[in-house]
């Protein structure tokens, strides 16, 4: 019975641990500059940072929706990506040059004009809620 009691004890132990490990990412858009097209916006980690989203979700642009909410998002460090398509072509588009042709912006302080490296894309999720703030 006690050996019972031990284990129902550690299970809720783990229970309530890995529920307090998760939580809810908003990511608002401010000053997007053309009411059009659709928004592709990535969560990435270090390992496949700008490669491939551990979580990713698209959605229309419009006046009424201007953010999104990845819910339950295990706490961690991550770096947040957008692109406005603006020709619906579902891809990021750059010009002759290899510089962007659509909005897009990044969590931190990445400057828009250079590749985005991780350190400063970064940032620590670490609470029940968060809102990462961009302007496209």
């Amino acid at each position: 019975m006690k050996t019972l009691s031990i284990i129902a004890a550690t299970f809720l132990m783990t229970c309530l641990t890995n529920a307090q490990d998760k939580g809810n990412l908003t990511v608002s858009f401010d000053q997007i500059s053309q009411d059009k097209g659709e928004l592709y916006i990535g969560i990435f980690e270090k390992d496949n940072f700008l490669r491939q989203p551990k979580i990713g979700k698209t959605i229309k642009v419009s006046q009424k929706n201007k953010q999104v909410i990845f819910e339950n998002l295990p706490h961690g460090e991550y770096a947040v990506s957008v692109f406005q398509d603006l020709n619906a072509n579902q891809q990021f588009d750059m010009d002759d040059y290899g510089r962007p042709a659509e909005p897009w912006v990044m969590s931190g302080n990445v400057n828009p004009e250079q590749m985005p490296i991780w350190d400063d894309a970064k940032f620590t999720f670490d609470s029940n809620s968060k809102t990462i703030a961009l302007k496209l």
